[in-house]
């Protein structure tokens, strides 16, 4: 959909997000109201953290939209029989099982009824401070392993679908501040963000992901957990972590 689908144009290369409102709808409904105020146009990512998170979005200074709200915590949500859930590892290091829903890495509970998305590679989530409910314009990128520890603890709200080689170029904070970059001038920044609905049609450009709902997504995942190929001499257990499956995707006009 035109709604779930940004554009983010990095001095690095070009980041295409999908935005996920079925887990997140009030992040995700303060995440398109911000880039159609154009609030992150020219905002830094100031904390960066080598093998963990590209962070942006400072909302010390609101301006205009000094009234924005907090956001409620969204960190889970109910599951429900319509969510279509494509197994992946049961049980799972962080959770009873772990699948994909429309593309998107998740897990759920059974025994609470309770289904979230993970923090894999490219997750994107709202920053906030201790309170749940105290996230607001500040946002990351997961550019390292998979911090897995923080599922179920933040508003995970889209995935970069494509783009991932420009995040990974973002520039690093130093390590000994955690990963925050005092000199603004030395940041990566946002030069521009649009929601692929306020493009006009005939110029808007189409994402292609794969249907994790699909037989040949499920073959993909047996080959992964099988590892069949003539390099292993030991084959590794058959488990599979959700969030070492490639994902492909592609732009068309």
């Amino acid at each position: 959909e035109p709604d779930n689908l940004v554009f983010m144009d990095l001095a690095e290369g070009e980041v295409v997000i999908e935005l996920n409102p079925d887990f997140a709808p009030k992040t995700v409904a303060q995440f398109r109201r911000l880039v159609e105020e154009r609030f992150y146009d020219g905002l830094a990512f100031y904390r960066v953290i080598d093998g963990f998170v590209a962070q942006g979005g400072d909302g010390s200074d609101l301006g205009e939209l000094s009234n924005l709200p907090l956001i409620d915590a969204e960190f889970e949500r109910d599951w429900t029989d319509d969510l279509p859930f494509t197994a992946v590892q049961k049980p799972d290091l962080f959770a009873p099982e772990t699948g994909f829903v429309d593309g998107f890495a998740a897990a759920r509970d059974p025994a609470s009824g309770k289904t979230w998305l993970l923090h894999c590679p490219g997750a994107v989530a709202m920053a906030r401070n201790d309170g749940a409910d105290s996230s607001r314009t500040d946002f990351y990128i997961v550019i390292g392993q998979a911090p897995r520890y923080l599922d179920r603890n933040m508003n995970v709200f889209g995935r970069v679908i494509l783009g991932m080689e420009a995040v990974q170029r973002i520039r690093r904070g130093p390590a000994g501040d955690n990963g925050i970059i005092r000199d603004d001038t030395a940041a990566s920044r946002i030069r521009g963000i649009v929601l692929a609905s306020a493009i006009p049609e005939a110029e808007r450009r189409k994402a292609y992901v794969m249907d994790t709902g699909s037989p040949g997504f499920a073959d993909l995942l047996d080959d992964r957990r099988e590892r069949r190929q003539r390099f292993f001499h030991h084959a590794p257990p058959k488990v599979l972590d959700a969030c070492q499956v490639p994902m492909a995707g592609r732009l068309t006009r």
